[in-house]
Formats: C-alpha cells, structure tokens, sequence
C-alpha cells in the first residue's frame, strides 16, 4: 500500500507532462491568431508617392521606387506607428536641409550626385504630428555604362523622427 501511494503521484505528474506535450494546439493559442487576421482588412491605407529621377544612369536603370518603397518602410519600423504617407523624392538632402522650406536654406557647395544614386523620403504616421525622415543611397557599380538588368537594392537611414517646423508641409 506505501508503494502505491508513492507511485500515485508520479503517475498524475506523467499525465500532466503527456497533456503538455499534446500534438494538438492549445485552444487559448489559437483565438489569437484569428483576431490578428480580423484586425489586417480594416488597416487604413498608405498614401505613397514616389517620384524618380528623369534619367538615370543606364547600370541604375529601371523602377527605383518598388525598393524604395520597401527600404523606407523597414527604416521607420522601429518607430512603431501605422504608416499614413509616404513620399520619396530623387536625390539627397543637399547641404543636410532635411526640412526644406521652412527656413532659409544655407550657403554651401553642391555635390556630385549621380542621377538615380540617392533618393529620400518622409514619412507620415496615424494619430501622430511626428513625421520620420529618412535618406536611401545605393552602391555604385563598377561601369555606370553597362545598362542593369534589376535595379541596384537601396540602404536606407532613418535621420530623424520629430514633429516638423512650423512652416514645412509635406509634399
């Protein structure tokens, strides 16, 4: 009889185990999985406007704004707020004037910018007044002459995410 009593317990803990570790999911795992799905059809959606250099090199050729679009959005992913606008334009944030418009642009010198090279975007969040900043450029190829065959990826840097100065709007 001492000999059942000892067993009786590992025997309930050998059940447990069992049941823990069923092939079948859990219940409570899976209503969480159905809500997210429900949640996804309702997101609002993304105004994007891209807009790409009139002539690009021939070894830059092709639709930048496919990998532009997709470079911003994983640059401002850390910033965790639903995306409401995106706008990319050709070429970088010359002289570092990341808010151009609302204020008197500095005196400086331009530099070599190969047309399809750099690119740069801001983008807009739901229920936010901050808006992220953010630069894309791409490597180089060794000859500018030979015409690509996709277009070269993009790396993308988020500069800043802050509200605005008074005076900038969005393009």
């Amino acid at each position: 009889m001492a000999r059942l009593k000892q067993l009786v317990p590992a025997f309930v803990l050998a059940i447990f185990f069992a049941a823990a570790c069923s092939p079948t999911p859990s219940p409570a795992v899976s209503p969480a999985v159905t809500s997210i799905e429900s949640v996804s059809p309702s997101a609002p959606a993304i105004s994007i406007m891209c807009r790409a250099d009139a002539a690009p090199q021939p070894a830059l050729g092709g639709d930048p704004c496919p990998g532009a679009i997709s470079a911003v959005e994983l640059a401002v992913a850390p910033v965790r707020l639903p995306i409401d606008r995106i706008v990319i334009e050709p070429g970088p944030f010359y002289c570092d004037v990341i808010w151009p418009g609302a204020t008197t642009a500095p005196a400086c010198y331009g530099t070599l910018v190969i047309p399809g090279q750099y690119m740069h975007a801001w983008v807009g969040f739901v229920r936010s007044e901050k808006v992220a900043v953010v630069m894309l450029g791409r490597d180089l190829p060794a000859d500018l002459l030979v015409p690509a065959t996709a277009p070269l990826p993009w790396n993308a840097t988020l500069v800043a995410v802050e509200l605005p100065p008074t005076g900038w709007v969005m393009p």
